[in-house]
């Protein structure tokens, strides 16, 4: 028990306090406050890929209040902004901020649990999973879970892959718990299949199209392991549920996991990406972060990631290779969270409040701005729009300006 009592404060440090759900109450609709446009700061000269901007910053167009229940990330789909407070789920115009439509639900939201696409909005409430439909946030389906979904589900192929936990933010623990990986067809709410991991799972699973990857941590009370702690992976195949292998760690806390064809990468709590082979999960290559991150993003057989030695990294996701590599100025001057994708360019929020754009093929500074509300959550990108949730549970919309 002692070994549980120091477990679960750790797992509270690393992904920021949350509390328990709240019933949902009567909440006043906030409108969304047009801001003036944000002055850009100085560029620096101690970028390693470039000295200079190159492109010009985005400006604040509007930001709205949620208050302390708002703690992940928004989502764009459907031509809408989606956020997940403790309480209710808002769909937003991405113009102006303004409510299009608010749903609570018995019981509360895991407000982290968000994902959206054209077909369903995606929340995690207590014992159970929610599809809300995107033009008018109708309840499409109610699926009973064992465990809690706490972390944003994989969206693909049709389906929602999702893993649920005994342990998290919010979450009494339950050392004695079992938590599930559903597959569910998004549409309809019919579940494919489901599998028993007994592991916490507070990580998006991975596909590369034919195998879903997932994975969390568990406690082992006959390991005198102190730093990281064990986690276990699943390769499942993706449309059957046929388990093809597992195996088992002492990285500690997953962050981030992706695959390919051949891949899986995993950046756990050990400063380390491990590229393992996707048939078999033995251990292709690794690559040293350098220092602690919080996590990477994948893109086109690319991984992106902060270090808090103030360096963004490209690693070739294959073999393990550096693509490129790039200082920002400031001593411990790294990403907040995770990097935000689009086709051409890295977006995140350093140490320094600043956000960030850096070419992805050669991490060359585009643009910096000056400080902003500070976040622990990625940005999120959508229509030429910046979104950034900030600690107070304030969402700011950032215009780009050459986007047509």
């Amino acid at each position: 028990m002692r070994r549980w009592a120091l477990f679960f404060p750790l797992i509270m440090l690393l992904l920021g306090c949350a509390s328990t759900p709240s019933a949902p109450s009567p909440t006043p609709t906030l409108a969304a406050t047009a801001v003036p446009p944000t002055p850009s700061s100085s560029p620096t000269a101690t970028q390693s890929a470039a000295a200079t901007q190159s492109a010009a910053a985005p400006e604040r167009i509007w930001q709205r209040p949620f208050g302390a229940g708002l703690k992940g990330p928004a989502a764009f789909a459907a031509g809408r902004v989606f956020v997940a407070t403790d309480t209710a789920v808002f769909a937003l115009d991405p113009t102006t901020g303004d409510t299009l439509w608010e749903v609570a639900l018995e019981g509360g939201v895991w407000s982290r649990s968000l994902a959206a696409n054209e077909t369903a909005v995606i929340v995690g409430s207590p014992g159970q999973m929610v599809a809300l439909n995107p033009a008018d946030g109708a309840i499409l389906w109610q699926l009973p879970l064992v465990g809690d979904l706490l972390w944003a589900p994989l969206l693909a192929d049709g389906m929602v892959f999702a893993g649920t936990a005994f342990v998290g933010p919010g979450v009494t623990p339950n050392p004695d718990g079992n938590a599930w990986v559903y597959a569910v067809e998004i549409a309809s709410g019919e579940l494919a299949w489901s599998w028993e991991t007994t592991v916490y799972t507070l990580t998006t699973p991975a596909s590369n199209g034919s195998q879903l990857f997932v994975g969390g941590s568990f406690l082992n009370p006959a390991s005198d392991v102190e730093e990281g702690g064990f986690l276990r992976l699943h390769a499942f195949a993706q449309q059957t549920g046929e388990l093809q292998w597992q195996t088992e760690r002492q990285d500690g806390f997953i962050k981030s996991l992706a695959a390919d064809a051949n891949t899986l990468v995993l950046l756990a709590y050990t400063d380390m990406v491990y590229g393992l082979d996707g048939r078999s999960g033995q251990v292709r290559w690794e690559y040293p972060t350098e220092n602690w991150s919080p996590g990477f993003s994948w893109q086109n057989g690319v991984l992106y990631f902060g270090s808090d030695n103030a360096f963004v990294h490209a690693v070739d996701g294959g073999t393990g290779t550096a693509v490129w590599r790039t200082q920002l100025e400031g001593i411990f001057n790294a990403p907040r969270a995770e990097l935000t994708l689009d086709d051409t360019t890295a977006y995140f929020q350093g140490n320094d409040n600043q956000l960030y754009a850096l070419n992805l093929t050669n991490g060359e500074l585009l643009w910096q701005t000056a400080p902003q509300p500070r976040s622990r959550v990625p940005l999120t990108f959508g229509d030429g729009r910046l979104l950034l949730v900030d600690q107070e549970g304030t969402l700011s919309t950032f215009q780009m300006p050459d986007f047509h």
